[in-house]
């Protein structure tokens, strides 16, 4: 099954330029080679690390969003792969409403899981994204707890912007809990970066909601929100973004345009940037648990901080 993104907006000199930037990918990993035997403790925790995180930022920064979807493998091609591995009928949903995904496991479990990918809203999620999920149900099934996972692929920028990522996501929660009839104590939301943004943005839609976004009922609380690395902040003045500058693996320059991209032309509100929410915005979050994971060594940790403080206040 082809990818369901649209992919046909890159022109000829794009896939030109992109197969050319493979030199510079290369030049980064040597560089980094190289360069890692001198990090010092500013840098990346190992000399592994080092190499990495020079590659990935360089794919981050030398790649527009377009040519890192014509580059990469798209998530439905990655499921599909897992799902011939390990001999499993494909289980695709795409509605008229405009929710999209696949199955991870049987609908009928006793707890759904939506996951929501992370990629800056400009790339597609990867198979460590697909492992993470099969790693989860694995282990809860090991001590008897049946979860299957809806992985969310909503659209990608710059094919749309804000906010349709976000109404795509609250139409996934109501595909869910309306079409599939869950109750919201059966339900877990989460995701990583962009998509830990998106679960913010439905939360905050549960008790405040945002004009122009699809209507969500939800009278008792989910069971539990997973936030890992949740992007919460675009700002880049914050203290970490200066002080993990050579230890994180995310390029702030990267980080900073593809916010700019899913912004558009909008102003940046709540829904968007989390941390701007003050504490009483949190008050009364329809959410039974809340687990929120972010490494000491990233460059956005002190906003996750300080929305972490705000929403435990």
């Amino acid at each position: 099954m082809a990818s369901r993104q649209p992919r046909n907006r890159l022109t000829l000199f794009g896939k030109v330029d992109a197969v050319l930037g493979i030199c510079s990918m290369v030049s980064a990993v040597v560089s980094s080679i190289i360069s890692g035997a001198f990090r010092g403790k500013s840098g990346a925790d190992t000399y592994h690390h080092h190499i990495i995180q020079g590659a990935v930022k360089k794919l981050m920064t030398r790649y527009t969003p377009l040519q890192l979807q014509y580059l990469l493998e798209s998530s439905d091609q990655i499921y599909l792969k897992y799902c011939k591995r390990s001999q499993v009928e494909p289980n695709f949903v795409s509605t008229d409403q405009g929710v999209k995904g696949f199955w991870i496991g049987s609908p009928r479990a006793k707890y759904v899981g939506i996951y929501f990918h992370g990629g800056g809203f400009a790339v597609d999620g990867t198979k460590s994204h697909i492992d993470l999920c099969l790693e989860l149900q694995r282990s809860l099934g090991q001590n008897g707890t049946k979860l299957a996972w809806f992985y969310s692929t909503y659209t990608l920028t710059p094919h749309s912007t804000y906010p349709t990522q976000f109404c795509e996501a609250v139409k996934t929660l109501n595909y869910v809990l309306q079409d599939l009839g869950r109750h919201p104590s059966e339900v877990i939301l989460a995701g990583d970066s962009a998509g830990a943004n998106l679960c913010l943005a439905i939360l905050s839609h549960m008790t405040h909601p945002a004009t122009g976004v699809p209507r969500l009922i939800v009278q008792e609380p989910l069971k539990a929100l997973v936030l890992i690395s949740p992007w919460v902040s675009f700002d880049h003045n914050w203290p970490s973004v200066r002080r993990n500058k050579y230890k994180d693996i995310e390029a702030a320059d990267a980080t900073a345009l593809w916010s700019r991209i899913y912004l558009d032309v909008n102003p940046t509100n709540h829904y968007i940037e989390a941390v701007r929410a003050p504490e009483e915005w949190w008050k009364g979050a329809k959410v039974q648990h809340t687990l929120v994971l972010a490494g000491e060594d990233e460059i956005l940790v002190d906003p996750i901080t300080a929305w972490v403080h705000n929403f435990q206040v």
